[in-house]
């Protein structure tokens, strides 16, 4: 009786044993897999000098891309005092979309939207911030100018740089797209619904030169996404920005009905194009929170608040938007902690 319970004992042991080794064998078939899409992300960038189009002749010799001063022979536009803000737990990444048509990236791109997605893993949680594009910073070496033309004068590092200076936020992470990428992106992914109102139909279907358009629900392709993210002559930037996160918003929803062979496609033919200093393990970790992110809705912020700004003229009578720098820090802050009662 003993002997045969033995055995029974050894084959049970024998079969949980098989079971565990092909469990390994597949985690481990799925890793491989999944870093090999990962490495099909480009991270070849190299910035450091870029040109704004058209007229202005720039030089980026100066520019440490190690360690860099916003102020360093720059303008006169300060800088609030204090520390970053970092949190335990919460991720931010710097989604940048550039000016580009083409396939290709360009170092010396301009930031057409500026936003950052931030990730709160203890509350499972996802937040869109916009940042408004002409409020005025001081570059290194140029002056004061409007935060947008930081990419193409540092790229993605001033930029980024610049947004911890001013708005305090923990940011060294970023991705980025173009409106080549873009397009194909949301076309691929089945396009992207959003709800206009009627003078956002009525915009558009100027545009479309027909009437294709009505107010109510409305799904978009690449090209009409990239149209509707981008229109400002209906109303302005402001609601530009707003329209730039439902978009974000809509794609997310949509990718989660995808299967994941479609998603494999997709991947295999946008990576590639995709620029990021993510690294595979950062990657993995925000992966594993996609499931519980994917189908909620982001928390949506735009900074600085337009009924606390003002406007700047300089001599050459460009205009920028100014801000309290340290009031928007904090509320910023307060957005991205969920502190904002």
């Amino acid at each position: 009786m003993r002997t045969k319970l033995s055995k029974r004992k050894k084959a049970v042991l024998i079969a949980v044993g098989a079971v565990l080794a092909l469990l390994v064998l597949a985690a481990a078939l799925a890793a491989a897999f999944i870093n090999g899409k990962l490495s099909l992300l480009d991270r070849s960038a190299s910035y450091g000098a870029g040109e704004i189009p058209p007229g202005d002749e720039l030089s980026f010799d100066h520019l440490d891309l190690d360690y860099i001063d916003v102020m360093e022979d720059g303008g006169s536009i300060q800088p609030p005092e204090g520390e970053v803000n970092v949190h335990d737990g919460i991720t931010n990444i710097l989604l940048v979309g550039s000016d580009e048509r083409e396939d290709e990236l360009s170092a010396s791109a301009r930031a057409d939207s500026i936003l950052l997605l931030s990730v709160n893993s203890s509350a499972n949680t996802w937040k869109l911030v916009s940042f408004e594009r002409g409020v005025g910073v001081s570059i290194p070496g140029q002056g004061d100018d409007w935060l947008t033309h930081t990419f193409a004068y540092g790229g993605p590092e001033l930029l980024m740089q610049t947004l911890r200076e001013y708005y305090k936020v923990d940011v060294s992470r970023y991705v980025r797209i173009n409106f080549s990428i873009f397009e194909t992106g949301v076309t691929d992914i089945g396009g992207v619904e959003v709800e206009l109102t009627q003078a956002e139909a009525d915009y558009m279907n100027g545009i479309a030169g027909e009437e294709k358009w009505s107010a109510g629900p409305a799904r978009l392709d690449g090209p009409t996404a990239l149209v509707y993210a981008r229109m400002r002559h209906l109303d302005s930037d402001w609601q530009r920005v707003e329209r730039q996160r439902r978009v974000l918003q809509a794609a997310a929803d949509q990718i989660a009905t995808l299967s994941p062979a479609k998603i494999s496609l997709i991947a295999d033919k946008l990576l590639p194009m995709i620029e990021t200093n993510l690294t595979n393990g950062e990657l993995w970790q925000l992966a594993f929170k996609m499931p519980a992110l994917l189908g909620s809705d982001a928390g949506q912020l735009t900074v600085p608040d337009e009924e606390a700004c003002w406007g700047i003229r300089l001599p050459s009578g460009q205009s920028l938007i100014g801000c309290d720098f340290a009031a928007e820090a904090e509320r910023l802050d307060r957005f991205l902690t969920g502190a904002e009662g």
